[in-house]
Order: C-alpha cells, then sequence, then structure tokens
C-alpha cells in the first residue's frame, strides 16, 4: 500500500474535502501543514509551486482538482460507472462555478465592495447553488440517499465541505429539504462524525 503524504497550510481550504476523502476511506495519511516561513523554504521543491500537494510514496501530484480526483478513484468515491462518474463531474463543475463567487469576497480589499459581494452572495448566489444541487440530488432516489448510486461519494463530500466552509464566513440560506437530508447524512457518517469531533469545530 503506497504512503500518502497531504501537504497544505494550516487551513481547511481546497484541501479539506480531500482529508474528508481520505477519512471516509479509512485510508490513514500524512496531514502534513506548513507554516508559512517553512513553507518558503519548500516552495521550489513543489510542482508549480502551490498547495495543496500529494505526495504518493515518492510522486508528487499537484492541483487540488487533480488531487481529490485522484484519491475518489483510488477508493471507490468517485461513482461505478461512466454514467455516476460524470455526475460526480457535474457537481464538481457546479461547486468551482459556485466558488469563484466566495473566494471572491475572500480577496476583495475594498470594504465597501467586499459587503456589497457578500450581500449578493447571501441572497442571491447561495440560494442559486442550493436550487441546483437539490434538483440533482432529487435525479438519484428522489433525494433521499446520496449524489450517485446507493453510497457516499466525493461529490457528497464536496458538498458537505462547502457550505461548511461557506457557512463560517457567510450567512447560509435555509437548506431545501432534500439537500439539507444529504448535509446531515454526510455529516453523520461514523468516519466523518469521529473526525470532525477531532477536529473540534
Amino acid at each position: 500500500m503506497p504512503a500518502y503524504k497531504l501537504m497544505n497550510f494550516d487551513t481547511k481550504g481546497r484541501a479539506e474535502v480531500i482529508r474528508l476523502a481520505f477519512v471516509v476511506a479509512g485510508q490513514s495519511f500524512e496531514d502534513k501543514r506548513f507554516p508559512m516561513e517553512e513553507w518558503q523554504t519548500v516552495k521550489p521543491t513543489i510542482p508549480q509551486k502551490q498547495l495543496p500537494c500529494l505526495q504518493v510514496d515518492g510522486r508528487l501530484i499537484p492541483q487540488s482538482g487533480a488531487i481529490m480526483r485522484y484519491v475518489a478513484r483510488e477508493f471507490g468515491l468517485y461513482g461505478d460507472n461512466n454514467d455516476e462518474n460524470t455526475r460526480v463531474d457535474v457537481i464538481i463543475g457546479t461547486a468551482e462555478d459556485f466558488l469563484k463567487s466566495a473566494i471572491a469576497i475572500h480577496y476583495e480589499k475594498d470594504e465597501t465592495k467586499k459587503a456589497e459581494l457578500k450581500k449578493d452572495l447571501e441572497e442571491n448566489k447561495l440560494p442559486q447553488f442550493f436550487s441546483l444541487l437539490e434538483d440533482i440530488l432529487k435525479e438519484n432516489n428522489d433525494g433521499d440517499g446520496f449524489i450517485v448510486g446507493k453510497k457516499i461519494s466525493l461529490a457528497d463530500i464536496m458538498i458537505y465541505d462547502i457550505t461548511d466552509q461557506v457557512g463560517a464566513a457567510a450567512k447560509l440560506p435555509a437548506f431545501p429539504p432534500k439537500l439539507g437530508g444529504l448535509i446531515e447524512r454526510v455529516k453523520n457518517h461514523p468516519k466523518i462524525k469521529e473526525y470532525l469531533a477531532k477536529r473540534g469545530d
């Protein structure tokens, strides 16, 4: 079995969905979190000079999207056939489109503009995103299970992680019923529940 080392800063960020995928898979991994001063020393040795980065034995894999898909495929969290793989990809694409709005707030320096962007996120972007997810979820088992098939996948983990992280920075609207149920199922997955208790937030 390969040895896995996930490298990132000491934040959730784009590495957290990868951590959660490892957790659900029951796969041990080294969770290396660089303080900024150490990162400046290590940076020249990392592909594309950015984090997160996954080391699999001696091989380094950059790009968070590539890493989370690699882990999901490796441990059966990417669906069981091409149709299910594609549904996972649809969720990833939908989530990435939404995240552009959330990330823009973080990097906006003008406080007035930042407040406007946050208001738009809370009043428009989040409700639209949740509505899209609700519709997608209903396409499988009428929304009473998971995004694809009959078991948890990267799609479900990513939805939970986004709502968790965005909810720490903005006021979330009420979840539509099927989406709210999914969030609870993911949060209460035995391995995720144990991980969240240790994470302590």
